[in-house]
């Protein structure tokens, strides 16, 4: 069965403006409602910063440690670079994620932030030496001759985006799918994820496709019921088999 990420993107707005005591946001009363459904794998964190996303800034670092000290002890978590050099964001969340406290805790760097292979290796190999789990992640627009076999084979998880980067609510792209099935063909023992435009029937396209991690935020962030739409998901993926 498919694992469930819930992204909280649309809640960062409301999290951002009670950081100092996150306890008090509603949108943190949601997300622990959500936790207690048993039916999500992780928290997914995305973080996002000019140039890479022009004209939009979300989840800086005191959020990042809000959220990790609230959430720790309830359900692993992710945290999704989105920046062109990840490695200050990497180096500050050391300092307040204990090292033996990182390895369910994954980092996803984009491709698209080094400038060649060797470069985006080693950054994959830094994340392992910290102790995270090491994911990377390809954008929509970008070719996938770019995501080498030796860059997947450095990673723990593959995330590959259906929607291009930088917005929630987007639609998938059938695009998303063929890469999915290509990437998951080419490395069946490598767990691939996806991200964009996850709803109650894409959900199926995409674990049909091979991958066996989905990324969910606005169909359930952006519902009335955000509940009933993660029991929706799996009604769904149950009916598909």
């Amino acid at each position: 069965m498919m694992l469930i990420s819930l992204s909280i993107l649309d809640y960062e707005p409301d999290l951002v403006a009670h950081v100092s005591n996150i306890s008090e946001s509603k949108s943190m009363s949601i997300i622990l409602g959500l936790i207690q459904t048993g039916k999500i794998k992780r928290v997914h964190i995305d973080v996002m910063k000019p140039p890479m996303i022009l004209n939009r800034t979300t989840f800086p670092i005191e959020l990042i440690r809000a959220l990790c000290q609230n959430l720790k002890d309830k359900i692993p978590l992710a945290a999704h670079l989105m920046v062109d050099n990840p490695y200050p964001f990497i180096d500050k969340m050391c300092l307040f994620i204990l090292r033996k406290e990182r390895s369910d805790f994954a980092v996803f760097i984009q491709r698209e932030s080094f400038s060649s292979e060797s470069d985006t290796i080693v950054a994959l190999k830094f994340l392992k030496e910290c102790n995270f789990l090491s994911g990377i992640c390809l954008n929509l627009p970008t070719s996938t001759e770019v995501l080498t076999r030796d860059i997947i084979e450095a990673s723990d998880i593959v995330l590959l985006m259906t929607v291009p980067m930088g917005a929630g609510g987007q639609e998938y792209s059938e695009e998303g799918s063929r890469r999915i099935a290509l990437f998951s063909r080419m490395f069946p023992k490598k767990t691939i994820a996806v991200d964009g435009g996850i709803n109650s029937e894409t959900i199926i396209k995409a674990e049909k496709a091979g991958a066996e991690i989905a990324v969910v935020g606005s169909f359930i962030t952006r519902s009335e019921n955000p509940i009933k739409a993660i029991f929706e998901l799996e009604q769904n993926l149950k009916r598909a088999k």
